[in-house]
């Protein structure tokens, strides 16, 4: 059986689109769909959007999970692009359109970011269980580089998988192992 993890590419939507950063997120796109997941962002701006178009350039399909009501509002509310393969309109707004998006990914990765990233952060970590999987790209700034900290204030052992890399490359490989892992009792 063939499982195309979905993965969450989470990240500050105010990124400008040529920070060394911003190429790490396209990169992380890239490796996601060089390794047949499926990107699933917030439709938003910034990193996701330039890991959704990571991704694209690869072939792959990319997903985004927006806070509007429909097309209408997602691009003159939201002022966000609307370039994803699939879009999926929650009409919750940007909190409970993350609530969404966190829940529906197999893999959340975190790259850069501010509150509305320690937002998705807090989700995936309460709630991700069993097969699935966290990783952080380490040195990618903002939000991300202190999820590791907040997660050792919170004096609670995420019962997911918890990976911290600073190449985008190495951080899809090994997050990419490691559901492989979980999962692979499931399919026998």
């Amino acid at each position: 059986m063939l499982i195309n993890p979905k993965v969450a590419v989470l990240g500050s939507a105010r990124e400008p689109g040529d920070s060394a950063v911003s190429k790490m997120a396209f990169e992380l796109g890239r490796e996601i769909a060089k390794t047949k997941g499926v990107v699933l962002t917030g439709g938003c701006p910034g990193l996701p959007q330039r890991a959704s178009l990571g991704a694209r350039s690869a072939g792959g399909l990319t997903v985004a999970v927006s806070p509007a009501m429909n097309r209408k509002e997602h691009v003159e509310k939201y002022s966000y692009p609307y370039e994803s393969d699939v879009t999926i309109f929650t009409g919750m707004g940007n909190k409970g359109r993350n609530v969404i998006l966190v829940r529906s990914a197999d893999i959340a990765l975190f790259i850069g970011g501010g509150i509305g990233t320690l937002n998705e952060f807090t989700i995936a970590f309460d709630e991700f269980t069993g097969e699935k999987v966290i990783g952080i790209l380490s040195g990618s700034g903002g939000m991300s580089d202190q999820l590791s900290e907040i997660a050792l204030w919170s004096g609670r052992t995420p019962a997911a998988p918890f990976l911290i890399e600073p190449d985008p490359a190495i951080l899809v490989l090994r997050v990419f192992r490691k559901f492989a892992e979980k999962i692979s009792p499931n399919l026998k």
